[in-house]
């Protein structure tokens, strides 16, 4: 079945499935993004549903939306909707998606059912969650996980490699739990994967994982307890880079903990570390530990402390190493945040605009927590002489001069 109309003009229903699935975006994500960006929850995956299989066509509201959560040229989305209008009046109104082949979409990516049994390694899986959100993610790796402790108690005896593997399949489905909001998997999966990673003798690995169930600890003084256990497990022969980020969750537990000389004993701590570091020795799951990453988690630690000025030329310089959409908008966030400590109110505003974006983007419900918090505390500042953002999407606040959104009001 042909996904164009006359003249090879594509139908908007194909452009939409095709942009979705190229951005690994489940139908029900499209819809979530739809109604985070416009500030209304009327669109539903079965709307996405009828949109790609051409049955109904948005009007130009929605087209704006949809052009600015895709990344798509309004002009793009104008000409393929006028086709699928074209072709409404032409023919009864069919599916613009044909059968996808047995284990593809329908543009030959791999359907989820596919990685799910594709998954089987830890690198697949660390790709995975570099290119789809915790949002979409989780439900694959956790069902990876489930499968591991099936196959590990099924053996009476297993091998110190296998437990190891589990201790890195959990530390990677609390990180992707925590990313799609799911705290309680979250501290499930760190429990587990630091039990495997003692039982196979992984100490840089139970290190990370206990920084890393401090980022999940609601209480400040519960936060830097797990952060400090973990630096003191990394300083036991644990390569520099482990060393250097644990040091820097210990720093940023005790900024929020509010232990200012703390933190900036971390700080040094991890800095030290991370220069003395040699990179053909960090553990695999260290991969994402760049320059501007490291940057960035001391400038957002600075940001917290409520040092603006150190805050914001660091995070300035390490977005600009980061091109992630999840990445990007965490610590954007913090560098708005920054702005506002500083009185710099219109910048914060911009930055609230693009951190939005980007978190919708991620498909991250962590990033778009983030993106909540901040606008909720841009919306207590009155703007003198004019109105303070109201709680709805400001498409001019989201990107500025894009001329692709719908207008304000």
């Amino acid at each position: 079945m042909s996904l164009s109309g006359g003249g090879g003009a594509e139908s908007l229903g194909a452009l939409l499935a095709r942009t979705r699935l190229s951005q690994g975006r489940s139908q029900l994500r499209m819809a979530e993004l739809l109604c985070a960006a416009s500030g209304t929850a009327t669109v539903t995956r079965h709307e996405i549903s009828r949109w790609e299989r051409d049955l109904r066509v948005p009007g130009g509201h929605w087209l704006r939306w949809l052009a600015a959560v895709l990344e798509l040229p309004l002009s793009a989305l104008e000409t393929a909707a006028a086709t699928s209008r074209e072709l409404r009046t032409r023919t009864p109104p069919r599916s613009a998606v044909p059968p996808a082949p047995p284990g593809r979409d329908v543009f030959g990516a791999p359907a989820r059912s596919t990685l799910l049994a594709e998954a089987r390694d830890l690198p697949r899986l660390r790709a995975l969650d570099d290119q789809v959100g915790g949002g979409d993610l989780a439900v694959i790796v956790d069902a990876v996980l489930r499968r591991e402790v099936a196959a590990l108690r099924r053996t009476r005896s297993a091998r110190r490699s296998r437990v190891r593997r589990l201790a890195g399949l959990a530390q990677l489905a609390g990180w992707v739990d925590a990313d799609a909001g799911d705290d309680a998997g979250a501290r499930a999966a760190h429990r587990l994967g630091l039990r495997a990673a003692r039982i196979a003798g992984d100490r840089p690995l139970a290190a990370h994982l206990l920084g890393a169930a401090a980022h999940l600890a609601d209480d400040p003084r519960r936060a830097l307890a797990l952060a400090t256990a973990g630096a003191a497990e990394a300083a036991r022969g644990a390569p520099g880079a482990v060393r250097a980020l644990l040091q820097q969750r210990v720093a940023l537990a005790a900024a929020r903990a509010g232990e200012r000389a703390d933190a900036e004993r971390a700080l040094g701590a991890a800095e030290s570390a991370f220069d003395g570091r040699s990179p053909g020795s960090d553990p695999e799951w260290l991969y994402w530990l760049t320059e501007p990453e490291f940057t960035a988690m001391t400038g957002r630690c600075f940001a917290v402390l409520g040092r603006p000025r150190l805050a914001v030329p660091l995070l300035e310089h390490a977005l600009r190493g980061i091109g992630q959409p999840r990445p990007a908008a965490l610590y954007r966030s913090y560098l708005a945040e920054a702005h506002l400590d500083a009185g710099a109110f219109d910048r914060a505003r911009v930055l609230a605009g693009e951190v939005r974006l980007d978190a919708m983007r991620s498909g991250s419900v962590r990033a778009s927590m983030r993106a909540q918090a901040l606008a909720e505390r841009i919306s207590t500042i009155t703007v003198r002489g004019g109105r303070g953002p109201s709680g709805r999407a400001d498409p001019q606040a989201i990107a500025p001069g894009r001329g692709t959104l719908p207008d304000a009001g």
